[in-house]
């Protein structure tokens, strides 16, 4: 008997129903958008109108489907957000009060019903049957040439137009609307300004770019059969202008428009990006920088040693504003308290290759953060040392703190960000004064020292003598320029006179007080010195041999050193001494006793141009002392002042008190250094070397052998 085995495999499963119900804690609602399109009619119908397919406008503040009502309907079935203009389907002759629009969004929102407002199709009155034509395009005719590249595009029709149907592309460069300009066969058009605007009784439409034409470019003009006459007769054929019109070819150089950062500002971070933006689109290839070293290459240069190397960049300057602004960033930090200088090239070319017409390169450049110290020495007009007096620093109008200065007639702020600032000096019983004074490169120390006039001061006359540093020869018809303020070498002046021909010069009727003057004269560096005024007093003092010298241009990498010292002053005879690299490796000293040294021969005999030179030497007060050096070379050069007449005194306070002062003229710069408030006979004032500049030393010591000074 055959068994069967029946086997039956029953799977079994577990289904888990999860049920959210609202006292579950995890149940929210889910999110529906239940705000209904709003819309408005815009632009009714024409009525009556002899257009059996008249256009509609009106706008919906969602997108959605339409839904046509009453005896209206049209092929347009989907609305944007904003306006939307549809064209009804062919209508009968008749009266329509019953046509409505509604708008449903996505989520099933109706918007209100829109009551189109009635109108009148009366197609037996349409006795123009006459297709419009285009009679001109102008400002730009067919085949017009050197057409401006902010011309507008007018097209005049031959009749009155429906102004709804002349159109164009406002928001891209998409051929869209009834009146397209393109300058690339109609594959682009430019982006017009707004929509045309109708004048000459709906005959001509006029379109303005949204951005100037290109130069040297051919465009053409095209209206398609969109368009409608007011009777809505359609043009014939499409309208296009056969040749264009041409933009006229630019020859103007560019322009610098801005920078960043800004000329003449400090605090500038290390780590700041540098922009430059031209007056007009550029050739982005022609903008480049050294990004491999520090050699001056490509038309992006930023230096800070006058472009004998330039800062490296990480990379190649890119492009913004529509090819106008380019920037880059250094690929290092930037040195802390450093001027930058930046410049571009001639080698700038805009797109249509003209260059730059000159070098640009910044005036003061910016400096980055850093910090500096000025200091000095308050003295009454009979050079004794004035105390207790207050002393406030403002930088761009900003005190930024005020001291006391100490018994000795000292004063000390350190740790000022750079840049510049206005010192005031206040005390019971004397005229205000004040003094600019700049913090140039990081842990800097700037030397202000000032004289305070007792308050009985009168106005007074002020009168000297301008030479030459070099020959001592007077300097006649020299423009002086007086202003208020020690050291304020800009703007308003309070009197103005010029050298006689022997040099001399008067200044009458001057508040007391203190001053700058500028002494200004073409072939001559403009110059500046400060005087004070104070006239019949029990404190007054000579106001006369406030005499000042001036040096003749200097040509590049030449360097003039003037020392002066005033009338009146407490030292008598002042020399200059200058250690210079030379032609053997070693060390020469230019002095009273060695006025001469020539590189041909490295010695004090010979002849020729490059040389060092004790130009003038001065033995008593007001004193000038000249030193030229017709050619920097490298290594370093050293300057000091010795106080010849107590040079066996090595507690004199004579030079101290002396109110002595250096100018360096070197490369159109000039800087000026102001004697210490410490007793001994021999100033170190500075240091030169090509690659760190001017440095200084700012130390008074003793030396009583004049020879042994280097």
């Amino acid at each position: 008997m055959n068994k069967i085995i029946h086997i039956i495999l029953i799977s079994l499963f577990s289904l888990t129903i999860i049920s959210c119900n609202k006292d579950d804690p995890f149940y929210s609602v889910p999110s529906t958008d239940t705000t209904a399109p709003v819309i408005a009619e815009v632009y009714p119908v024409t009525t009556p109108t002899s257009d059996p397919s008249p256009n509609y406008t009106f706008s919906s503040t969602k997108a959605g489907t339409i839904t046509y009502g009453g005896s209206c309907s049209s092929g347009t079935t989907s609305a944007t957000s904003g306006n939307n203009t549809i064209t009804f389907l062919t209508l009968s002759a008749g009266t329509y009060s019953d046509c409505t629009i509604i708008v449903t969004d996505s989520d099933g929102n109706a918007s209100n019903s829109l009551a189109v407002t009635t109108f009148v199709v009366d197609t037996t009155t349409n006795t123009d049957k006459t297709a419009p034509t285009v009679t001109s395009v102008s400002t730009t005719a067919d085949n017009q040439s050197s057409v401006s590249i902010t011309d507008n595009i007018t097209v005049t029709f031959s009749e009155a137009m429906d102004s709804t149907y002349v159109t164009t592309n406002t928001s891209d460069t998409y051929c869209s609307g009834t009146l397209r300009v393109s300058s690339d066969n109609f594959s682009t058009c430019v982006k017009m300004s707004s929509s045309p605007a109708s004048s000459n009784s709906d005959k001509t439409f006029t379109v303005d770019p949204s951005d100037n034409l290109s130069y040297s470019t051919t465009y053409k003009i095209r209206v398609t059969t969109g368009v409608k006459d007011s009777a809505g007769n359609t043009l014939g054929s499409q309208y296009e202008t056969s040749s264009g019109f041409t933009t006229f070819s630019d020859n103007t150089a560019p322009t610098i428009s801005s920078i960043s950062p800004t000329d003449n500002s400090y605090d500038v971070s290390f780590s700041t990006a540098i922009a430059v933006t031209f007056s007009e689109t550029m050739s982005t290839g022609t903008i480049t920088t050294n990004t491999d070293n520090t050699t001056c290459s490509g038309s992006f240069q930023l230096s800070s040693n006058n472009f004998a190397t330039c800062i490296r960049m990480s990379a190649a300057p890119t492009a913004s504003n529509s090819d106008k602004t380019f920037s880059s960033t250094p690929a290092e930090n930037l040195s802390r308290g450093t001027n930058y200088k930046l410049q571009i090239t001639t080698s700038a070319k805009d797109t249509s290759s003209n260059s730059l017409a000159d070098n640009y390169t910044t005036t003061n450049g910016f400096t980055t953060y850093g910090t500096g110290t000025i200091k000095g020495t308050v003295r009454y007009d009979n050079y004794t040392t004035a105390d207790n007096v207050s002393v406030s620093f403002a930088k761009s109008g900003t005190i930024v703190n005020n001291i006391t200065n100490e018994d000795n007639g000292t004063y000390t702020q350190d740790n000022l960000s750079l840049g510049s600032y206005t010192i005031s000096f206040t005390k019971s019983g004397f005229n205000d004064a004040s003094m600019l004074a700049t913090l140039a490169t990081d842990n800097q120390t700037v030397n202000a020292n000032v004289t305070l006039l007792a308050n009985t001061c009168s106005a007074g006359t002020v009168s000297g003598k301008i030479t030459d540093a070099v020959t001592s020869a007077n300097v006649n018809n020299a423009s002086i320029n007086v202003r208020s303020g020690l050291n304020v070498t800009s703007g308003s002046t309070t009197g103005t006179t010029t050298t006689a021909t022997n040099g001399t010069y008067t200044l009458s009727s001057m508040s007391a007080g203190g001053y700058t003057v500028e002494v200004n004269k073409s072939g001559y560096i403009t110059t500046y010195f400060n005087v004070n005024v104070c006239g019949k007093s029990s404190n007054s003092f000579n106001m006369s041999n406030q005499n000042a010298s001036v040096s003749e241009n200097l040509s590049s990498g030449s360097m003039r050193i003037v020392l002066t010292w005033p009338t009146g002053s407490t030292a008598r005879d002042l020399d200059t001494h200058l250690q210079i690299p030379d032609n053997a490796s070693g060390q020469y000293h230019i002095y009273y006793s060695k006025k001469v040294f020539y590189y041909a021969t490295n010695s004090s005999t010979s002849s020729g141009s490059d040389k060092v030179t004790l130009d003038r030497d001065t033995t008593t007060a007001p004193g000038t002392e000249t030193i030229t050096i017709t050619k920097v070379r490298s290594g370093t050069y050293s300057f000091s002042v010795h106080d010849y007449t107590n040079k066996s005194t090595s507690s004199s306070t004579k030079l101290a008190k002396s109110g002595a002062s250096v100018k360096v003229y070197y490369n159109n710069t000039t800087t000026t250094f102001n004697v210490l408030n410490s007793p001994g006979t021999l100033w170190r004032v500075f240091t030169f070397t090509n690659s760190a500049g001017l440095r200084a030393t700012n130390t008074i010591t003793h030396q009583s052998t004049p020879g042994n000074v280097y």
